[in-house]
C-alpha cells in the first residue's frame, strides 16, 4: 500500500514537473492594434504580418507560442513581468535598449515630420521646424528625440497624452507638426475619423531609430533566446521572411534587402 501511495506521488510530481518546463518553454507573442502588421481578424484570432513572422520562426524551434493583441501599456507591463513575454515589434531606442533583450529585427518604421498638406512655408528640416509648433505623445522616445534636438514646452515643442488628441489638433492648426511613424500613421488617422489624403509626410527624420525587433524581457532563458534569434536569421537566409512581406504587400528593409 505504501509503495502504491509512494508511485502515486512521484507520478504527479513527474506530470507537475513535466507541465512546468512545458508552460516554461510556451512563448507569448504580443503586440498592439495595428494592421496589417498585428491585428484581430474577421474570426477573432492575431493575424498579420508579423504574426506570420512570429509563426514561422516557432516553426523552426521546439517552443511552442501563443498570441495576444493588446493596448501598448499592457505589452510593456508583460514586459516587465513575463519572463517568455515576447513583443513582435517594439522600437529599439537608448534607453530601452538596456531595458530588454533584443532577439532580432522583424521590420523597421521610417519617422518623419508630418503637416497639412496645404501648408506653404518652406520648412525642409528640423532645425527649421523651430520657429513652428511641434507636436508628439507625451513619455514616448518622439518626446525625448525632441527635447535633446532643442526643442522645449515654454517654446516649440507641444506634448499631449493621446494620439487623436495630437491629430484633433493638426487638422484644427492649432500645431503645424507632427512627429511620427509610418507604422502608425494610417491606422491612427482612421480612428481619429479624418481624412489621410490632407496630410504629408515633410522631413524624412533619418537619425531616428526605426528597427523594430522582437524583444523580451531580460531573464528570457537563454537557449530560448538563442533559437527564436537563430530562427529569424534562417528565415531571413531562406527567403521565409521575404516572402511573408510580400504577401502582406510591405516592402523590405534595407538590411533584409542585402542579404
Amino acid at each position: 500500500m505504501w509503495v502504491k501511495f509512494v508511485r502515486v506521488v512521484l507520478s504527479i510530481c513527474v506530470f507537475m514537473l513535466y507541465s512546468a518546463m512545458c508552460n516554461a518553454q510556451t512563448i507569448t507573442f504580443v503586440a498592439e492594434d495595428l494592421p496589417p502588421y498585428h491585428f484581430i481578424n474577421e474570426n477573432n484570432e492575431p493575424d498579420g504580418a508579423l504574426v506570420d513572422l512570429a509563426k514561422a520562426t516557432i516553426k523552426h524551434t521546439k517552443l511552442s507560442a501563443k498570441f495576444e493583441i493588446i493596448p501598448m501599456a499592457r505589452i510593456f507591463t508583460m514586459l516587465k513581468n513575463n519572463p517568455n513575454a515576447i513583443a513582435l515589434s517594439l522600437l529599439k531606442t537608448p534607453i530601452r535598449a538596456r531595458q530588454y533583450t533584443w532577439l532580432g529585427e522583424s521590420y523597421f518604421a521610417d519617422a518623419y515630420l508630418v503637416s497639412l498638406k496645404n501648408r506653404t512655408d518652406e520648412v525642409t528640416h528640423l532645425n527649421h521646424a523651430k520657429f513652428y509648433q511641434v507636436a508628439t505623445i507625451r513619455g514616448y522616445s518622439s518626446a525625448t528625440y525632441l527635447k535633446n534636438a532643442g526643442f522645449t514646452e515654454d517654446k516649440n515643442l507641444v506634448l499631449v497624452s493621446y494620439y487623436q488628441q495630437l491629430w484633433q489638433m493638426l487638422y484644427k492648426k492649432r500645431i503645424d507638426f507632427v512627429l511620427t511613424n509610418t507604422l502608425t500613421l494610417n491606422n491612427e488617422l482612421k480612428r481619429s475619423g479624418l481624412n489621410p489624403n490632407l496630410i504629408t509626410k515633410r522631413i524624412h527624420l533619418t537619425d531616428y531609430p526605426s528597427k523594430l525587433y522582437f524583444s523580451a524581457n531580460k531573464t528570457l532563458d537563454k537557449h530560448t533566446a538563442s533559437a527564436i534569434s537563430h530562427a529569424l536569421n534562417t528565415l531571413k537566409e531562406n527567403g521565409e521572411y521575404q516572402a511573408i512581406l510580400t504577401k502582406w504587400q510591405l516592402p523590405l528593409p534595407a538590411t533584409a534587402n542585402k542579404l
